[in-house]
């Protein structure tokens, strides 16, 4: 029976192996088999062949066996720690997208291209390893160049994010649509970068944001990046959701 590895990264780290394939595995983990969880999930496709002896995967994959009447493992944890780290950029795969009640979507990687980027502000969500919401100056490979700097006193190894929409009005005010928690602080910490351009960054929104109707703030897309490079994981637009992706953007725009 074929195994899969899957690297979570939704607000949380972990490398899972399981005989799933990767859309009833996404179901499976945000809904459980007796229906007493429910959640959105993300998870990364991760390369089976991939040699790293910090996570020896040899081992570990050896330990997902089926079940002793036959029927497939769903899930094998390797690994709770430091998991992004340890996989190069060389070993991810797909990114799916699991919503509450177990529909996934699957989005492709491909390279960034810097060049297609324009000034002007960016808000993301940082989802793995570390999880905070920021503002930031900085295009999104910029920004994972910057989160990965390891000459910087605050940096990670890797980084997954996400480009949230930040659509305004005439005024400067948040789009209503937008459902973001608090709107206003959201605003003051876009103008007060706007108001030190070039000498700072970025600036943290929240520490731990509530990620309400979280499917429905994508911007762009993610973004997979450390120092040698970064993975553009882009998202559709709305026309593709409602026609292509239809029963999945019905689910995840419930909640």
């Amino acid at each position: 029976m074929k195994t899969h590895l899957y690297l979570m990264c939704y607000r949380n780290e972990a490398l899972v192996a399981s005989h799933l394939d990767a859309e009833h595995f996404g179901n499976y983990m945000a809904v459980g088999t007796q229906k007493r969880t429910s959640g959105n999930v993300m998870f990364l496709e991760i390369d089976p062949s991939l040699v790293n002896e910090y996570l020896n995967l040899p081992a570990a994959l050896e330990r997902c066996t089926t079940h002793e009447d036959g029927s497939p493992r769903r899930s094998k944890y390797i690994s709770v720690y430091r998991v992004l780290e340890h996989v190069p950029l060389s070993a991810f795969g797909k990114l799916y997208l699991a919503t509450r009640d177990g529909r996934v979507l699957a989005l492709e990687p491909q390279k960034y291209d810097e060049s297609h980027e324009t000034p002007g502000m960016n808000m993301y969500v940082e989802l793995c390893p570390i999880y905070p919401r920021v503002v930031s100056s900085l295009s999104p490979g910029a920004f994972c160049k910057f989160m990965t700097n390891p000459s910087s006193p605050i940096s990670v190894p890797r980084i997954l994010i996400a480009d949230t929409m930040i659509d305004r009005d005439a005024d400067g005010r948040l789009a209503g649509y937008l459902p973001y928690r608090d709107p206003g602080h959201i605003e003051d910490c876009l103008n007060q970068l706007a108001l030190v351009h070039g000498k700072k960054m970025t600036k943290t929104v929240d520490r731990n944001p509530p990620l309400v109707a979280f499917y429905r703030t994508i911007r762009r897309g993610f973004f997979l990046g450390d120092q040698t490079g970064t993975i553009f994981y882009p998202y559709p637009s709305q026309d593709e959701l409602d026609d292509k992706h239809h029963t999945w953007w019905r689910s995840a725009s419930m909640a």
